[in-house]
């Protein structure tokens, strides 16, 4: 097991989920709440059993582990990349994660938005499936609920788009796909 390739994985999930905090709490005090707090306790204990699953109990070795490694580095890069861009594309149009509101004056169509509706989402399933398929780690499984998750906020999403933006937003919307 390559410890510097976890201690390097891990530290860019804290960089994204720090900057995400903080960019959270600038735009809605209230969101530092218990559900907040809820959400990333459960998210850094997911990610504190994949490194334990990953050292103590690791995939049996074969001839596709470097691949592996390969593509869950991508995955995860990508990942970070398109979440990154995609926050900076919304600027002040960003809002609390499936509570967009009245206040948010435009419809963000532009830099990723074009590719999907969601890179957000997307962005942070790419990385954190990269995370676990790069570090090898079997609790992969844990990472099936925030699919879920990132699927029902979503479609709360675009249902608060489409009150918000009306045609505007269903014309996006029967252009550019979900997640991918």
């Amino acid at each position: 097991m390559n410890t510097a390739l976890i201690i390097l994985l891990t530290i860019g999930i804290i960089v994204i989920k720090y900057v995400w905090i903080r960019t959270e709490l600038h735009f809605s005090k209230s969101r530092l709440n218990f559900t907040m707090l809820k959400t990333n306790g459960i998210e850094a204990l997911i990610i504190i059993f994949q490194i334990l699953a990953a050292i103590y109990t690791p995939l049996p070795k074969n001839t596709f582990n470097f691949i592996l490694i390969i593509a869950g580095c991508a995955m995860y890069i990508t990942g970070f990349v398109l979440a990154f861009w995609a926050r900076n594309v919304m600027k002040q149009s960003w809002g609390v994660p499936g509570e967009h509101s009245a206040k948010q004056k435009r419809l963000v169509t532009a830099g990723p938005f074009v590719f999907t509706r969601n890179p957000i989402y997307l962005g942070f399933l790419l990385l954190y499936f990269g995370y676990a398929v790069a570090i090898q780690s079997w609790l992969i499984i844990l990472r099936i609920p925030l699919v879920i998750y990132f699927y029902k906020s979503a479609v709360k999403e675009e249902a608060n788009l489409t009150k918000i933006f009306g045609k505007e937003y269903l014309m996006y919307k029967a252009h550019v796909p979900r997640f991918i």
